[in-house]
């Protein structure tokens, strides 16, 4: 970014001028008379463009070598790295002709990318366009969608624990997808925004300083779906296993499975009201959470040990139990841990502005050095 220094002249009694830099009068194509548009952002900046200028979009299109993505996972890695920066189009070229894996692979990654789609093909090139709006998806939504599918992760994994039942651990491995789906979206919704600040405000990003914070929470939703879903297929084991748990030991775990949700809603809350006492709770809530981990570990353990002292199951099957009985709960103090940060981010967000707890007031250099 070039900078140029103006002297302000003043014309008439009210009016004040600064003159255009000839380089970029003639760079535009600007003439007398012609009408200019004058944007002035959160940091009041000053952004002066022709008119039109703002509709003509540049459509972005990038052009990638299968035959060079020959390291496993490569293809689907790169192709999801390209719609999360916002290329419109992506040409897939192959000079030897696409394989069965190759075609297996870019159909199963766009299943997963909101608005891909293959528009032409042949046997040595494929193109995918985007056809997604993305001022049809404000940020706030798609992370609030985010939070609603991850608590029910949660929820129903101990559900299918106390009622053995698979089929709703099964929905919850699977809506695991949904979770990364939505992810990419958010994040190639946030840096479109960086580039174009009038799909900023479409998306109902107050200022640029959140960009960086929302891209944060989609990143700690999206963990917290992977925790979650692993959460679900260690119930589902043990179910399949058909391994008995102590009915003491449910009852502990539910309990933390209730301290962890009942922090995670409280840290969404505050972090979409921008509510300063809620987050802090929920950071507060936190250590409840870590005590009630060492109670019902304590507890898991005491039980795995007589139960091998009486020979009530097989030494594997026990060890197996207990095992996912523990890989559970840290992933429920992990889930803890990532909502603190979304908690810190709400807080952060929240002094940014006045409140009930602050006032800002601008002090003046001189004053500030006394």
């Amino acid at each position: 970014m070039r900078s140029e220094t103006r002297k302000v002249q003043q014309v008439g009694h009210s009016t004040l001028m600064v003159s255009l830099p000839k380089d970029w009068v003639i760079a535009t194509g600007l003439s007398p008379g012609e009408t200019l548009t004058i944007q002035r952002d959160d940091n009041q900046i000053l952004h002066i463009l022709p008119v039109g200028s703002l509709e003509k979009k540049e459509i972005l299109k990038c052009i990638l070598d299968a035959d060079k993505c020959d390291k496993k996972g490569l293809l689907t890695r790169i192709i999801t790295g390209i719609y999360i920066i916002g290329y419109e189009t992506l040409e897939i070229t192959s000079t030897k002709g696409f394989s069965d894996e190759n075609m297996t692979e870019i159909r199963n990654v766009i299943q997963h990318l909101t608005g891909m789609n293959i528009v032409d093909e042949n046997a040595n090139e494929l193109v995918i366009k985007n056809f997604v709006d993305p001022t049809r998806f404000p940020t706030n939504g798609l992370l609030r969608r985010l939070y609603i599918i991850t608590s029910w992760m949660q929820d129903a994994s101990i559900k299918g624990l106390k009622e053995r039942k698979r089929s709703i651990l099964t929905e919850a491995i699977n809506m695991e997808n949904e979770v990364d789906r939505l992810y990419r979206l958010v994040v190639r919704q946030l840096l479109l925004a960086v580039r174009d600040k009038s799909i900023e405000k479409k998306l109902g990003v107050e200022s640029s300083m959140n960009i960086v914070g929302d891209r944060t929470v989609a990143k700690v939703l999206e963990k917290i779906g992977d925790l979650a879903e692993e959460i679900a297929k260690e119930v589902l084991l043990i179910i399949e296993n058909e391994q008995k748990i102590d009915k003491k030991v449910i009852e502990d775990l539910e309990q933390m499975f209730k301290q962890t949700h009942d922090v995670f809603e409280i840290s969404m809350k505050g972090f979409f009201s921008t509510d300063i006492n809620e987050s802090n709770e929920a950071i507060e809530r936190i250590n409840n959470i870590r005590l009630t981990r060492k109670k019902v570990r304590e507890s898991i353990l005491s039980r795995f040990r007589k139960s091998l002292t009486n020979g009530n199951e097989s030494d594997l099957s026990t060890i197996s139990a207990y095992l996912s009985l523990n890989t559970i709960i840290i992933n429920l103090e992990q889930i803890s841990t990532f909502t603190s940060t979304i908690s810190e981010i709400a807080i952060n967000r929240a002094v940014e502005k006045e409140n009930d707890l602050l006032k800002i007031q601008k002090v003046a250099t001189s004053d500030s050095l006394t």
